[in-house]
């Protein structure tokens, strides 16, 4: 079970404090309504008043914390008055663990999008391997078992689901639209949903199957074909911030500054530096975010 690393909590706490709590925890709610599918997605096994009932217990112990140690070293090294060190450190503590607050609520979401994006990784490779046993004239059963117990990750435990669904009497094409339904991938839902129609239309799953990752390789294709035409323009960018605007910037700040009569000061070339750094850390990670997760 996936879990935050920042929550701190127990089972018998969030209990205690959905009971207490629990109309504020509906109202609270109404502002995420995708938490409850994003923790499913996640694999999280909690219920979502659980969760934020966690979510309020860490927010609890971090204000208190923060505030008290904040209180303290304006109090005792910044020598400010008793009632402003605790003014301040109420706003600057329920202000970072307000955010801290924020960023748990949305964090299922990150996981179930992780999650999607390490099971879509191997799709292609399962959906061949499924193919080619079927083609050996393998039952659909065996082959999803089959699945589950080789090294894909969790895309096998998911199969595994699956086929404890079809033995309990569950049919392929509903255990199928669950396993799409239960991850937040693009690729997986349309896939399994595609899979799916076609068995209760009556098609053939293997033509199905053949059709089906046909498909997803020329859309991963096209993807990287467009990925690639975007890394140009993000490479113009990260040029531009990371050799141009320096050696221009700082030379036309200094030829500005002998007119001006304002000094250049080391500190102000740290301070340039730093920030260039960071914009060239954000370049690079928006170019990470958008790199399309294909294999095939």
């Amino acid at each position: 079970m996936l879990r935050p690393i920042f929550i701190i909590s127990s089972e018998g706490i969030n209990k205690n404090v959905v009971k207490i709590f629990g109309s504020f925890i509906t109202y609270l709610l109404t502002f995420f309504p995708e938490l409850d599918g994003n923790l499913k997605k996640a694999d999280m096994n909690m219920n979502r008043e659980d969760y934020v009932a966690s979510v309020l217990v860490t927010f609890f112990i971090y204000f208190f914390i923060f505030f008290g140690l904040l209180t303290f070293l304006l109090f005792k090294f910044r020598a400010l008055p008793l009632t402003k060190s605790l003014l301040l450190g109420f706003v600057i503590s329920f202000v970072f663990v307000f955010a801290l607050f924020i960023l748990l609520m949305m964090y299922p979401g990150v996981l179930a999008r992780n999650r999607g994006e390490k099971i879509e990784k191997n799709l292609v490779f399962v959906l061949k391997d499924l193919l080619m046993e079927l083609e050996a004239g393998i039952s659909i059963s065996k082959s999803f078992f089959n699945i589950s117990k080789r090294n894909y990750g969790e895309i096998s435990k998911e199969f595994g689901r699956v086929n404890k669904q079809i033995n309990s009497g569950v049919s392929v094409a509903d255990a199928l639209k669950n396993l799409g339904d239960n991850i937040k991938s693009e690729y997986i839902t349309k896939t399994m949903w595609q899979i799916a129609n076609a068995l209760n239309a009556g098609t053939s799953f293997r033509v199905a199957l053949k059709n089906i990752i046909s498909d997803l390789i020329l859309d991963q294709r096209a993807k990287i074909k467009g990925y690639t035409n975007e890394l140009n323009l993000w490479s113009l960018v990260y040029m531009m911030f990371a050799v141009a605007l320096p050696t221009i910037g700082v030379t036309v700040v200094i030829v500005l500054s002998t007119f001006s009569g304002f000094g250049i000061t080391k500190q102000t070339f740290i301070v340039f530096l730093i920030l260039t750094m960071i914009v060239q850390f954000v370049i690079i990670g928006l170019v990470k975010s958008r790199r399309p997760v294909v294999n095939f």
